[in-house]
Formats: structure tokens, C-alpha cells, sequence
């Protein structure tokens, strides 16, 4: 198996370990994280929960001497975009395993997957040759193009946080920056607070239509364009005591309820995974007590606010956390909900 080294000098080395870390500078697995594995694939890691020695996530690139996706002048293929008749499309996420477990079939044993990993693999960090640090990745790129160091300062004043609190996650994590794109994957650090007040100046942006991002057949609620660039932000806990599902273990009661309730507890809808409270809540047609939802998919991050309608299929888990443990329901493909929007002030 091919391994990365110093004394390679073509471009794909040359620009991957100025932002690629040694893993025993690795303290924790944070939400939203790129690994380089030792086959010279891209892992993205995904929630604050993984188990000892690996991660749950996904597989996004790897080597493919036929694909048609170019790292640095090297062939990879995507899992989660295909281009069809010359358009872009998302893979569903059930394909993406799918493609995940046929590009790796280490990736084939699922024994002891929690129920929310449904659609995800885990992978070794003793499979990992580097990491992808998102404010070390951000700094680097802002050394290797001036430009840019010029967007995450009006970002910085945008957002009202420090530029220290922005990194860099998607592929200009590892370099991947094309300034004829104008496109930023942001990951944003900070409290429970400060988020709250980053999303109310983006709901304040997203007002005007013109400041919309449309692309994969739909309107996207935290994606906004400024300045001609286009942003994707990632929020990431900035506090680990402010993380509801970092530490805990899952066990599914009952598979295939049948669900509906009004969001009344939006105070975690903008992470990975998404944790919402409902209230008026119906289970499998009959009334049932308020009780949080849990959506592992990061598809819908920022997608449901509070006094909106949701329904569809979900499972009744028990979670256990080191302080207390309560019933949630849990939805791991976030398109099977529907939603009926809150009404708008004054609407």
C-alpha cells in the first residue's frame, strides 16, 4: 500500500503535507474532520461520539485510476457527487455507503454498530498516516493565497467572530482551493451563544433572495453567497459541555414508529447530529409525552426550526449518557421527514 513520505516531490505531496498533521498530534475526533488513510483515500469523520482507536463517518475520495475526480493531479472517485448529463447531483446516502463498502471491504464489518451509524462506516485511526486540523488548514491556505486571507476577514466581521474561530473543512482541508470557484466550506468554532448569534445575522442575509445558494435541485437554509463567494458553514462545538451526544451509548427500543410532532427546541438544529425537541408529539398514531429527536445526517443541518411540523418514520431509542439517560426517537436519512413550515410572524 502506498505511503506518503517526505521525499516525494510530485504536486499531491507537495501541497498535502503543508496542511496534513502527524496523527500523534490528534487529542480528539471532531465533527467534520478529514483523515488522509494510509491508501491514500480521504475519510470524513462525522459527530463528536466514535469509538476507542476510530471513527465513524465516511468514505469521500479514493484512489481510482478510472475516476473521474482529480486530486492534485492524481484520479480519485467521489461517493457523494456524480455528474449526470453534465450536472452535479448528490448521492443519496444509502448509495454512498454502498460505494463506501465497495471501494473497501475492510469497511464490510458492521458488528456493534450503534443504531445511529446506520449509514456510515468506522474507521481505524491506526489506518490514518495525517489529519486535517480546520483552523490549521485555514491558516496555511490563507498563506498559500493571499486572496483568501481577504474573504475569511470579511467573514470574520460578517460572522462577529474572531478569525481564529473559522477553519477550513471539504476539500480545502487539504488544499483543494480554486479561486475561480469562490466556494469556502467554514467551519465556525464557538458557544452555544455565539452560534445563535452567527445564524440570526445569516437568517438576516438569507432575507434577500439574491444572497440564496440554489444547487442540487434545492434551496439550502445555511448556505449563503457574499461578496460573489459562496459559503458552507460547519458549525462545531466550541465547548465540549455544550455537546449533548459526545459521550453515550444507544440501544434501538423499537424499529419503524410512525411520528409527528412541533419542533420546540432548535438550539441544536445547526450541528451533526441534529438534536431537536418536539412537542404535541404523536407515536404511531396515539399521544405521547414531549421527546427529542436525534437526526444523524448532515444533510439537513439548519433544515428545521422551531414551530415547524415534522413526521415519518423514525426508531424509539434509549440513550445513555454518563449523567442521566431518556427516550429519544432517531432518524438516520433525513429525506424520509416531511415538514410543514412555521408561519412567519404576522403570517
Amino acid at each position: 500500500m502506498e505511503q506518503p513520505c517526505a521525499t516525494r516531490h510530485d504536486r499531491f505531496f507537495s501541497v498535502i503535507d503543508a496542511y496534513r498533521l502527524p496523527m500523534e498530534r490528534l487529542e480528539r475526533v471532531i465533527d467534520s474532520s478529514y483523515f488522509l488513510r494510509s491508501d491514500l483515500s480521504f475519510a470524513f469523520a462525522q459527530g463528536y461520539f466514535h469509538p476507542p482507536g476510530g471513527f465513524y463517518g465516511k468514505l469521500i475520495n479514493y484512489p481510482d485510476p478510472g475516476g473521474g475526480y482529480e486530486i492534485f493531479g492524481r484520479p480519485y472517485t467521489n461517493t457523494t457527487k456524480r455528474r449526470v448529463g453534465g450536472e452535479l447531483h448528490l448521492i443519496p446516502i444509502d448509495e454512498q455507503l454502498a460505494l463506501n463498502l465497495a471501494a473497501d471491504r475492510s469497511l464490510a464489518d458492521r458488528a456493534g454498530f450503534p443504531p445511529f451509524a446506520e449509514y456510515h462506516v468506522r474507521f481505524d485511526l491506526a489506518g490514518c498516516v495525517g489529519f486535517f486540523d480546520h483552523r490549521h488548514s485555514l491558516a496555511v491556505a490563507m498563506g498559500r493565497h493571499p486572496w483568501l486571507a481577504e474573504k475569511v476577514a470579511r467573514l470574520s466581521e460578517f460572522l462577529g467572530l474572531p478569525a481564529g474561530q473559522l477553519g477550513a473543512t471539504g476539500s480545502s482541508a487539504y488544499g483543494k482551493i480554486d479561486q475561480a470557484e469562490e466556494d469556502i466550506d467554514l467551519a465556525i468554532y464557538g458557544s452555544l451563544a455565539e452560534h445563535r448569534e452567527v445564524m440570526r445575522r445569516i437568517d438576516e442575509w438569507l432575507r434577500d433572495p439574491a444572497n440564496r445558494v440554489h444547487e442540487f435541485g434545492r434551496t439550502w437554509p445555511m448556505r449563503f453567497m457574499i461578496d460573489g463567494t459562496l459559503v458552507c458553514p460547519f458549525f462545531i462545538y466550541g465547548r465540549r459541555e455544550e455537546i449533548p451526544l459526545a459521550d453515550f451509548t444507544m440501544e434501538t427500543v423499537r424499529a419503524g414508529v410512525p411520528f409527528s410532532g412541533r419542533v420546540c427546541d432548535d438550539a441544536h438544529s445547526i450541528y451533526l447530529p441534529v438534536m431537536l425537541g418536539l412537542e404535541e408529539v404523536r407515536l404511531g398514531g396515539g399521544r405521547a409525552d414531549d421527546i427529542p429527536l436525534i437526526i444523524y445526517d448532515s444533510s439537513v443541518r439548519g433544515e428545521f426550526r422551531r414551530g415547524d411540523r415534522l413526521e415519518g418514520p423514525a426508531a424509539l431509542v434509549e440513550v445513555r449518557r454518563p449523567r442521566d439517560a431518556f427516550r429519544a426517537l432517531l432518524v438516520t436519512m433525513g429525506s424520509t421527514l416531511s415538514k410543514r413550515a412555521r408561519r412567519p410572524a404576522g403570517g
